[in-house]
């Protein structure tokens, strides 16, 4: 095995996406059953309010957790695949950077520009380390002589690469918001930007599943 600290971090990682699917779901179920509540005292219904609002908490727990735990799994998967290739190096910095912009927005709550700064910065962060990990692991895996999984890793980095830019099309037409051309484009941008983000994260996973495997070889 030509890479001993990447094996253990691309597994970290790996189970770390894992973590942070559960929790999507588990936050969604939360977010139902706060609406559910929410209802449901409205209507004076407090037996069905309080039982949906139990569950609430449960889930809304649970995500919270299982956030804590993959943010955990993140770093040190991270940190021990620096020690094999260059590109997780990266990541660590840009890590770094994005902690440090959203404690300061947390000092200072009413500060609408390090609000924005914070959102912006940490979508940005998300997008770059997603490429970085598909490149860290395309490099290993060309090292490697596993074609297979450098073609799977150009094919998911095309797919970020353009879903990232639509994303920022998005945002930039939200700007002329006014116009109807520009409510359906930003309308039509985002649907077909959900889409392909859920075919992407498939692909992803599956893409961490076979450098896990051919790491271990």
């Amino acid at each position: 095995m030509n890479f001993p600290h990447a094996a253990k971090g691309i597994s970290k990682i790996f189970t770390a996406e894992i973590l942070q699917l559960i929790s999507l779901v588990t936050g969604v179920v939360a977010l139902v059953m706060g609406i559910v509540s929410a209802g449901t005292l409205q209507n004076a219904a407090t037996a069905a309010a309080g039982v949906s609002g139990i569950i609430f908490i449960i889930f809304a727990a649970a995500t919270g957790v299982l956030s804590i735990i993959y943010l955990i799994f993140m770093i040190i998967g991270t940190i021990q695949c620096a020690k094999d290739e260059a590109s997780f190096k990266m990541i660590i910095y840009l890590t770094i950077v994005n902690v440090v912009i959203a404690l300061v927005a947390a000092i200072f709550p009413g500060n609408y520009f390090l609000a924005s700064l914070a959102a912006t910065t940490s979508d940005v962060v998300s997008f770059v380390c997603s490429l970085l990990v598909i490149l860290g692991v395309g490099s290993m895996a060309a090292q490697l002589g596993n074609e297979e999984l450098m073609e799977r890793c150009s094919r998911i980095f095309k797919i970020i690469l353009a879903i990232g830019v639509m994303s920022l099309l998005a945002r930039f037409f939200m700007l002329f918001w006014g116009s109807v051309f520009a409510q359906a484009l930003v309308f039509s941008l985002a649907v077909l930007s959900i889409f392909l983000g859920f075919f992407q994260y498939f692909l992803y996973i599956s893409m961490l599943a076979k450098a896990k495997k051919m790491l271990n070889e």
